[in-house]
């Protein structure tokens, strides 16, 4: 039985009075109030969501608390100039695989007054997925597989964040070329996926206005509609992890 029903009004305007009361003994004195309307209602979300997600990714982890689909309310300052100790915006992760949730493939969402972000990917490649992600960008099958992938999501509006190499690793080439328009009287051409190469983690995302549905229980679909364009890169990354079976570097992000 779906639990979610969306938020309060009152709920996601929290958000913006954090922003203006940033400091613990005014979040202390508002902590009853998120609870109710925000981390409650998040674990609905969570639950319902990941169900729905679960139909099209079996094996990804929804695990609806704190730390686990949820991240935490606080932030942490500590390498941080900013040091105003809440965020104000709400950030969810389905993720999929043994390696430390934000070293995985996952489906990412973050709630703000103004808009959502809807999206799938790594925040920082972990060294054995890095490997496997520039072998298998580089391999002819499954280089040309993510070419058309990312292709196709940029042309959907998608938005594409991650730390890049300023230049293609040694070692690494896709064997196939093609012609830069803009540089093809000059003779010079680029290698297929020479920008996938560089990165040394990748997220796609798609920054929505924020939907009245995020007020009923009409919000998981809208949400699932995005998740569902998203899949082609998700599953391409889920299959990386095939590549490598070690993992060395358990930091957080």
């Amino acid at each position: 039985m779906s639990k979610f029903v969306g938020f309060s009004k009152e709920g996601i305007e929290f958000l913006n009075k954090v922003k203006l009361n940033n400091n613990k003994p005014w979040f202390d004195a508002h902590y009853d109030f998120y609870q109710k309307e925000l981390l409650e209602v998040s674990r609905d979300l969570v639950e319902d969501l990941g169900e729905q997600l679960q139909q099209i990714a079996p094996n990804v982890n929804v695990v609806p608390k704190v730390n686990g689909s949820i991240y935490r309310f606080a932030r942490d300052a500590r390498f941080s100039k900013d040091k105003t100790p809440y965020k104000t915006h709400l950030s969810y992760l389905f993720w999929q695989g043994t390696l430390k949730r934000t070293r995985c493939p996952g489906f990412y969402m973050g709630i703000r007054p103004g808009y959502i972000q809807l999206g799938v990917g790594i925040n920082h490649f972990t060294p054995e997925y890095l490997q496997a992600w520039r072998e298998q960008c580089a391999h002819p099958k499954k280089g040309q597989e993510i070419r058309e992938i990312f292709d196709a999501l940029k042309k959907s509006g998608v938005m594409v964040y991650g730390e890049q190499l300023k230049r293609i690793p040694r070692g690494f080439s896709t064997g196939k070329v093609t012609e830069c328009k803009n540089l093809k009287d000059n003779g010079i051409s680029e290698l297929l996926n020479e920008d996938l190469i560089r990165y040394k983690g990748l997220k796609c995302w798609y920054q929505l206005p924020l939907p009245e549905q995020v007020y009923s229980a009409d919000f998981i679909k809208f949400c699932f509609f995005y998740y569902q364009n998203l899949l082609p890169l998700f599953e391409w990354m889920v299959e990386v992890l095939n590549h490598f079976s070690i993992e060395t570097d358990f930091s957080d992000f």
